[in-house]
């Protein structure tokens, strides 16, 4: 190990900032993904080492824009991940955040976000809610065409959201109606207001061309793209890569600059790592492995970087399955007995050498939605086996404990399954690839897994996505316990930020206090991404922990 990184990267400087649908309120803006307005990186010097060695490390934002003439066009960007997608082009069946940087080579939103947190527009130019009616309105971009030449309107729009609604997306369940009151024009009726609906809609639907789908099917587009964004897919093998070539309809004139992009999934962070240094790869993303970070951190030519408003932060944790009346985890029990029986905090400090910050809800410490007053676990094993007998598991059960080939990961699999087998629980280590990994945050398991969460102020939106018998992630794994599923809805019909506040507070302590619904949460995840620096203006992580700006990458050489 060269280095270590001590607790630095999302604790004390991420500042979160809280999202709400402005009931009433008219709001326009204008994208500044595409700007060529130049502003300054943001950097922290960071000191790291133990007593006996010491270095200084150099955390940026990547938030450097530039003008067209100081521009480089051309070149295929190498880009090195883990992350595995099983469908590139039908966005409504893409839901992992990891995954939304795959989405945004290719597609666009109605919204976007500003370096502060703030919705900006993207496809849509004004836009205006209102709480009262429950309704929100979009006037939408002119001029602009999908990758296949036909044009993106209001009609498309429309077509789009069904989509995502006969998917099952949680996003759009809400939606009673779309009314289209012209070509360029909008207007979205809800069941009921939902303090979540404009960020919802606004950023998380990407909108594919209706004339391809109908053309060629839906296979086609899980494999292929048909978007508004700057590139195009050209090829797609699932675990092994993703190629795309430059949207010569792209919208905005001269852009992007690079002539393709060219993803290579890797299985393991070793393999990247290596590639990143042979120079195979220009750019690692979602690169937050403690290890590759502090030896990449060495290499005076990478920079890492990371986002700086908290949109995006993920929380990572363990999470039980408890759908099943006959899983020993549908007892409530069982489960505050899976939290008490394990010192999580230790074995994360003592495995991720601090980087990490350590948190057991659905928030950032420090962050407006983190509830101070909420007691949590502590570690008590015999607490533990109270529980355990009370359930009737006086003498434990045997289940299964799943993780990826990671190895930060199966360490901490390792490290609880110990302790958990010393209260009873026989908690057997199975590891699986990524994209079984996946298909359990969308189908279900049974026993324990990894559980990914965008940790993001809003719990309205975020942890419904997850709480809601229709959510996107997890959901078929776990119970959707009534008082639970009512305060979720009390949260989202609120209607002013106090109130909405002290909700989201109570929702947080029924759902890891009482029910301990969602396992334990350990730690918030580090989301950075390293890339050499001749790659330019691709502002990585900048305005959302899972994003990037293809159109406006190039590199200086």
């Amino acid at each position: 190990m060269k280095k270590r990184i001590l607790a630095l990267l999302l604790s004390s400087a991420m500042v979160v900032t809280a999202l709400s649908g402005c009931g009433g309120g008219t709001t326009s803006a204008e994208s500044n993904e595409n700007s060529t307005e130049s502003a300054d990186a943001e950097s922290e010097s960071v000191n790291s080492g133990t007593e006996s060695e010491s270095s200084t490390v150099t955390i940026s934002a990547d938030s450097e824009v530039y003008s067209a003439d100081e521009v480089t066009t051309g070149g295929t960007l190498r880009i090195g991940t883990t992350q595995n997608p099983s469908v590139v082009g039908y966005t409504p069946e893409i839901t992992s955040n990891s995954h939304i940087q795959f989405l945004r080579c290719a597609y666009e939103s109605l919204l976007y976000y500003d370096e502060d947190g703030n919705l900006t527009g993207q496809l849509a130019t004004d836009w205006e809610t209102n709480a009262d009616d429950c309704t929100i309105s979009f006037t939408l971009m002119e001029g602009v065409q999908f990758s296949d030449g036909t044009d993106f309107n209001a009609e498309a729009v429309k077509w789009n959201i069904e989509q995502y609604q006969e998917a099952g997306r949680s996003e759009v369940s809400y939606i009673e109606s779309i009314e289209v009151i012209g070509d360029y024009s909008v207007l979205i009726h809800l069941n009921s207001w939902n303090s979540s609906a404009l960020e919802c809609i606004g950023f998380f639907v990407y909108y594919m061309s209706p004339s391809a789908y109908e053309e060629n099917g839906v296979d086609w587009m899980r494999v292929n793209s048909a978007g508004t964004g700057p590139f195009i897919v050209t090829d797609f093998e699932q675990g092994v890569s993703v190629s795309y070539e430059k949207n010569e309809n792209y919208r905005v004139e001269g852009q992007p600059y690079l002539d393709g992009i060219e993803y290579t999934i890797y299985a393991d962070v070793t393999t990247v790592e290596n590639a990143m240094l042979a120079n195979e790869i220009d750019v690692i993303t979602y690169g937050g492995d403690v290890d590759m970070i502090t030896h990449l951190a060495d290499e005076e030519d990478i920079l890492i970087s990371r986002n700086e408003n908290g949109l995006g932060a993920e929380s990572v944790g363990l999470i039980t399955s408890s759908a099943d009346e006959d899983d020993p985890f549908y007892d409530a029990r069982v489960r505050q007995a899976f939290c008490y029986a394990v010192d999580y905090d230790s074995i994360i400090e003592a495995l991720s050498y601090g980087i990490y910050t350590v948190t057991d809800q659905w928030a950032v410490p420090g962050s407006v939605t983190y509830n101070t007053d909420m007691e949590g676990y502590s570690y008590d094993p015999e607490k533990a086996k109270e529980l355990l007998a009370e359930a009737g598991y006086a003498d434990g059960f045997e289940t299964t404990i799943y993780t990826t080939n990671n190895g930060f990961y199966q360490n901490v699999v390792q490290a609880v399954s110990a302790q958990l087998a010393e209260v009873g629980i026989t908690a057997n280590v199975e590891i699986v690839d990524s994209a079984t990994m996946n298909s359990q945050m969308t189908d279900g398991w049974n026993g324990i897994t990894w559980h990914f969460a965008s940790i993001g102020p809003d719990l309205g939106l975020y942890m419904a996505r997850h709480l809601s018998e229709d959510g996107s992630y997890y959901a078929p794994g776990i119970q959707h316990p009534q008082d639970c599923l009512d305060l979720l809805s009390e949260v989202q019909s609120a209607t002013d930020e106090d109130s909405k506040m002290a909700l989201e507070w109570e929702l947080m302590e029924k759902v890891y206090g009482e029910q301990a619904l969602f396992g334990r949460t350990m730690y918030v995840s580090l989301i950075v991404h390293e890339r050499y620096d001749y790659v330019k203006g691709g502002q990585f992580g900048l305005v959302h922990a899972a994003t990037w700006s293809p159109a406006t990458t190039w590199m200086d050489k």
